[in-house]
């Protein structure tokens, strides 16, 4: 960009655009800037000469600019630009003469691009701010979180399933209740049932049935039905001053007549009136949302059968976010030992616990000894028994490499909720869904169980488990949490989650021999391919490498050559995309330079002549469909708090959260503050958008696939009379560790404290393709309402998931056991009022 001190001399710079790889550059050159300082001069040649150096920056403007941003290629490279960009890119390649540093600026400059516009608005707010206060200095900063501090509430895992369409239709109707007629009118109509509005208060309870008089329709129709039809009420919801009744027909001798004449009226009308479809758009944002917190999934679901009365775990939905999870009860023969760890007497015992959440805080070490990896796992309920042996365990388990601690919640499944149900109305829904496979039902019909493991260790907490004493004549005590060696493990198996393939190609596994090199190195290092795609690779090497993200190899492709004459495969530049941990793995892209990219060209010839020889690297499930049902049970009983944050424009509004068919305890606890039963007040977490401004900050700097960022937070509850105060203090907001431990201990004598941790992550784009049918049923009838609800999931940037630590907190800051047992008294008291108020 230019600098601010050369913009004075801007029309210099575009009159000179055309010529800068010109013969007569210098003449030019020398003609325009003839009356100025040779200072000046110095500097603009150098600008000009920076302005058209050859640049190979992908352009990428989704979510910068206000417009539609479409693929648009460019010698072999594939950037995201809306027109307006376009319009710019194409008018300099014809002044720049390629495609050159100076254009790519002009391109990231344009008038719609959201940067461009905020600094434009802020410019004017101070000038305006100087103009009315004749102050020096104004407050321009603009701020990039949410205002409003109330966030709707999404459900997941529940959706309203309708079998017929349902129209917005106001008809006169008459209720026959008690021998005695009612005057009403239908709100909405479909052919198995209507939602009245009521003209006076009428006293009836959900499951009585009433008879409906169409007076509306009979003075048109000749319905022949004066007896009325009879309906059976299901729920009455208050709206402002008005009552309204949700009714179901019930069957009767003339049911069938009635009916075809309802869908023939309805068919007949939709086009006229309109159709509702409240039901179709809140399904489409409950599964938009649900494939958005999925994928990042941190917790890993253990899915448990039962045979023979004994508890068999089968398998577990890993994802990329949570397999440390799954590897940490991996023994030594890469065997998962869940079958000891979830035994008949630990289920049983959390099962029996007398809260609603079955849920405890599972402590677990390793011990390597002669290459044999032992596990020892404990409950805080176990450790609850002996003081003494708790710090044991804590003391010792903790300066073990293998030390974790998990939230370990239990639920109860059964197979039918791994069906999911049909979310647009039969009557538009040419097909209906295919369901489960023969295969996948008889799999997972024994599921009985799903334990959720979460991970809530931290180095910082591990230090202070390590301060527990330690006497090494009692450890042979800890005998009793080990897990003995069993001679036949019963197989559980990694199930991956299915999810949208963000990647902008397929990838096909493939190993032949690489040579690599750099600058630096000239020596070539061996290694081998492990997967490859037209734009780049992965690659293998015996030993590891120094390189790092960013750097430039040089690959040459010998065994490649053999089969190919017409593209020379040496001195191949990529750059590195990714190292592993073990510095052994890299991912490479080709690097694009002002010529074609000789092995993309070769990769895509391949490519397109072998597709059907080649094996694709995403790996086909064993049992086709059974990620899908897994997902659906999961989903089912997850009681996950999750919130969203949606990018608007320049700033991220946090607005949206979920809600499982069981509200965890932060949906409880910040109903106290929400009139609204849809609805969430966020003021206490957000502190005045303070907290979201945190998370945004941090939020901006994350790749998609990059780790959560890991926050603490603690709400206090003081109660005085009938009165509870409730404040919140993040881990960020304490001056040290000390600090936070003295308030945790201050609030565990006298008060309530709930603590929670909060993993913040970028999320992904929108899976399209798993809302497709709901999308285009909308779309059908209105299609600026499927735009606006499409519009809102490709807005979502990130996610922030609560997990409930409020078991952990007090014995990591070394809390006495009586201190613990009162404070949980007093949560599961306030959280039974609060359940019990939640209609």
């Amino acid at each position: 960009m230019t600098t601010a001190d050369l913009q004075e001399y801007i029309g210099v710079i575009e009159r000179m655009k055309s010529s800068l790889n010109s013969a007569d550059f210098d003449q030019v050159f020398s003609l325009l800037t003839s009356d100025l300082p040779k200072s000046k001069q110095f500097l603009l040649k150098m600008e000009l000469k920076r302005m058209a150096q050859p640049c190979n920056f992908y352009i990428d403007l989704r979510g910068h600019v206000d417009g539609d941003v479409r693929a648009y290629e460019h010698q072999g490279k594939t950037h995201y630009m809306d027109a307006n960009a376009v319009n710019v890119f194409e008018r300099g390649l014809k002044q720049y003469g390629a495609y050159t540093v100076g254009l790519y600026e002009e391109v990231m400059n344009t008038e719609n691009n959201f940067r461009v516009m905020h600094r434009k608005q802020t410019e004017q707010r101070v000038k305006t701010a100087l103009q009315q206060s004749g102050s020096s200095e104004a407050e321009a900063e603009e701020p990039t979180a949410v205002h409003n501090q109330y966030a709707r509430i999404i459900p997941i895992g529940n959706y309203t399933v309708r079998r017929d369409e349902r129209m917005h239709f106001s008809i006169d109707v008459e209720l026959e209740l008690a021998g005695k007629r009612y005057r009403a009118s239908t709100s909405d109509l479909s052919v198995s049932g209507c939602k009245l509005k009521l003209q006076q208060p009428l006293q009836l309870e959900p499951g009585q049935q009433v008879r409906l008089h169409f007076t509306g329709l009979e003075q048109e129709y000749m319905l022949g039905f004066a007896a009325g039809i009879l309906y059976r009420l299901v729920d009455t919801e208050q709206q402002g001053a008005n009552l309204y009744w949700r009714m179901q027909r019930l069957p009767g001798n003339d049911e069938q007549q009635f009916a075809t004449f309802l869908q023939k009226f309805i068919s007949g009308n939709k086009r006229r009136y309109k159709v509702n479809l409240d039901s179709v758009s809140q399904s489409l944002l409950s599964k938009g949302y649900e494939q958005f917190y999925l994928p990042k999934l941190s917790s890993l679901p253990v899915y448990i059968a039962v045979r023979d009365g004994a508890p068999l775990p089968l398998c577990a939905l890993t994802t990329d976010f949570n397999k440390a999870t799954w590897q940490h009860f991996l023994d030594e023969q890469h065997q998962a030992v869940f079958n000891t760890v979830l035994s008949v007497r630990r289920l049983k015992a959390i099962l029996q616990l007398p809260q609603q959440d079955k849920s405890t805080i599972l402590y677990s070490f390793t011990h390597a000894v002669k290459g044999k990896l032992f596990f020892y796992t404990a409950t805080s309920e176990e450790l609850l028994e002996d003081d003494a042996l708790r710090q044991l365990f804590f003391g010792f388990g903790a300066t073990k490499a293998g030390w974790r601690v998990f939230q370990l919640n239990i639920q109860r499944v059964n197979p039918a909720m791994a069906e999911m149900p049909p979310t647009v109305p039969e009557a538009d829904n040419g097909q209906k869904n295919a369901g489960l496979s023969s295969l996948i039902k008889q799999y997972i019909q024994d599921i009985r169980y799903i334990a959720t493991l979460s991970d809530i260790s931290s180095d910082r907490s591990t230090d202070w488990y390590q301060n527990y004493p330690v006497d090494q004549q009692l450890l042979k005590n800890l005998a009793r949490f080990g897990h003995k060696k069993t001679p036949q493990q019963p197989p559980c198996e990694a199930v991956a989650m299915q999810y949208v393939n963000l990647r902008s190609e397929s990838r096909y596994l493939y190993k032949t021999s690489i040579a690599i090199s750099d600058k630096e190195q000239p020596a070539p290092l061996t290694g081998h391919s492990r997967d490859f795609s037209s734009k780049g690779l992965q690659l293998e090497t015996t030993l590891p490498v120094r390189f790092q993200k960013g750097d430039v190899l040089l690959l040459d492709l010998p065994d490649m050559q053999k089969i190919s004459n017409k593209y020379p495969l040496t001195a191949l530049p990529y750059e590195v995309m990714a190292v592993s941990k073990s510095r052994t793995i890299m991912n490479l892209r080709a690097h694009e330079g002002a010529e074609p990219h000789t092995g993309r060209l070769f990769f895509q010839q391949l490519i397109q002549n072998n597709r059907a020889k080649l094996t694709p690297a995403e790996e086909s499930p064993r049992y086709p469909g059974l990620s899908t049902a897994l997902r659906n049970m999961y989903l089912n009983v997850q009681n996950h708090f999750t919130l969203y944050l949606h990018r608007k424009g320049i700033r991220y509004e946090v607005n949206t959260v979920t809600q499982g068919n069981n509200p965890a305890s932060l949906h409880l606890l910040l109903s106290l503050f929400s009139a609204d039963i849809n609805k969430q007040d966020l003021a206490l977490i957000l502190q005045n958008n303070a907290a979201s401004l945190h998370f945004a900050q941090h939020l901006k700097q994350m790749k998609r696939l990059e780790a959560p960022k890991s926050y603490e937070m603690f709400l206090v509850i003081s109660q005085t009379n009938d009165t509870a105060e409730l404040s919140c203090m993040f881990d960020y907001e304490f001056r040290d560790e000390q600090h936070k431990r003295q308030f945790v201990l201050n609030a565990l004598q006298h008060k309530i404290i709930f603590s929670y941790r909060l993993q913040l992550c970028r999320t992904g784009r929108p899976d399209v393709d798993f809302i497709a049918a709901e999308l285009s049923y909308i779309s059908a009838y209105a299609i600026h309402k499927a735009k606006l609800l499409e519009e809102e999931l490709w807005s979502v940037a990130g996610m922030i998931d609560a997990v409930d630590i409020s078991d952990e907190v007090p014995w990591r800051y070394g809390a006495a056991s009586d201190v613990y047992q009162r404070q949980q008294q007093r949560q599961q008291s306030l959280l039974n009022k609060l359940q019990q108020a939640v209609p």
